[in-house]
């Protein structure tokens, strides 16, 4: 017996909202297995990705809810819907209306992975544009650093406590990796107390 397999993704998990209109969708082709995860479109190696498309059998539907959501790169695309073609698996795309299982299907399904990849290009393009405009504008970009407080902070108790890198984390707000850091920058050395 065929089965349907759903598979929702978004980039972020500041998109929650995007992973929920896609779960929604599903809900009218009532899927018997819903994989999802938060990862780049472009990285290929996608955990949930890969086990959604593992258990796929020959007659069954991968259901996803945008071309996009399924990459963003048209080699990518292609080589998936031409594997999924191969062991005679429909390729559903909710939004775009597309059924790979017809000729009209693959012909758009074609199409629109170009214009996925094109649109990825374009944010990339207007990403660093924008970038580039704030640079010269004087705008200082990425990490802001460590406070020189918060700095001092984790020294004192790196220093003169029993506190884990853990407990120091959590005491100064930072991850146990900024503990590391500060103790690796500043040669610390723990007391025994």
């Amino acid at each position: 017996m065929s089965k349907t397999v759903a598979y929702a993704r978004t980039s972020t998990n500041k998109q929650d909202l995007g992973i929920d209109v896609q779960l929604e969708a599903f809900k009218i082709y009532a899927p018997d297995r819903i994989f999802q995860e938060q990862v780049s479109g472009r990285k290929e190696d996608r955990e949930e990705l890969a086990k959604a498309l593992g258990i796929l059998e020959k007659g069954d539907t991968f259901l996803i809810y945008r071309i996009d959501r399924l990459s963003r790169s048209v080699r990518q695309l292609i080589n998936l819907e031409a594997d999924l073609r191969e062991k005679n698996i429909h390729l559903k795309i909710i939004h775009e209306n597309i059924d790979t299982s017809t000729t009209m299907g693959r012909l758009v399904f074609n199409i629109l992975a170009t214009f996925a990849e094109m649109e990825s290009e374009n944010v990339s393009l207007r990403t660093k544009s924008a970038l580039h405009e704030l640079k010269k504008k004087g705008v200082k970009l990425g990490n802001k650093g460590l406070e020189k407080k918060t700095n001092a902070k984790i020294i004192e108790l790196y220093e003169n406590s029993s506190m884990t890198q853990k407990q120091i984390a959590e005491a100064c707000r930072v991850c146990t990796k900024t503990v590391y850091n500060v103790a690796k920058r500043n040669k610390l050395i723990r007391k025994s107390l």
